[in-house]
């Protein structure tokens, strides 16, 4: 895998199948979404999904960059367990395989900073928050910052973690023989919000089953 891109997106695989939820728990904002909203909220302000916010980036200890990965992805692996409870198990195996080879010290850049502790954190919520019913691909930029993607057909959005729930959007669609596009800077609990005058609801969701 090339590690020279700055925005290097791969997904899990192209034909996986997400977990699904009612239409009302999706992305976008409608009538119903209220109390999904609101339940979403709870999942990041208590429990598990509020401590993981308080995650710092630590230094690693490790002389090696093969020693500073495995302490890195030990870490990952730690936190992502910590919410264990809001994941599907089989998506959270494939989570920790992802983990292990975006990370993997063959493969590692060595012109990328090491990967973030507090923008894996703000991956995990947003993951709890948004209640995604299709599985992101999964990258990680130059700066250390884990990329989320999904696409259907022409259209994407890429988001990119950073630290304390911030987080960059690019989002493009096809509107006929035209292409609209966006991007910004918010919260991961303004995302809905933000994108919602793009429609991306078809970006995020698989009728069959449930991420989280």
């Amino acid at each position: 895998m090339m590690r020279s891109e700055a925005l290097k997106v791969s997904s899990f695989s192209e034909d996986l199948r997400i977990y699904t939820m009612p239409p009302s728990q999706g992305v976008g904002i409608d009538a119903e979404g209220a109390t999904a909203r609101l339940a979403a909220m709870r999942r990041l302000l208590t429990g598990a999904g509020q401590k993981i916010s308080g995650v710092q980036n630590v230094a690693a200890q490790n002389d090696t960059i093969e020693g500073q990965l495995a302490e890195k992805r030990a870490a990952f692996k730690r936190v992502a367990a910590s919410v264990g409870m809001y994941l599907d198990p089989d998506w959270r195996t494939r989570l920790f395989a992802k983990l292990d080879s975006l990370m993997d010290p063959e493969e590692w850049d060595d012109d990328f900073a090491l990967p973030s502790e507090q923008s894996f954190s703000t991956f995990l919520r947003m993951i709890i928050y948004l209640h995604p019913t299709k599985r992101p691909g999964l990258g990680l930029s130059a700066k250390g910052h884990f990329l989320a993607s999904w696409s259907r057909l022409d259209d994407r959005i890429v988001i990119e973690s950073l630290a304390n729930d911030d987080v960059r959007w690019v989002l493009s669609r096809a509107v006929g023989d035209m292409r609209e596009s966006g991007a910004g800077k918010t919260k991961i609990y303004r995302i809905p919000d933000v994108i919602h005058p793009y429609e991306p609801d078809h970006l995020f969701r698989d009728g069959d089953k449930l991420l989280i």
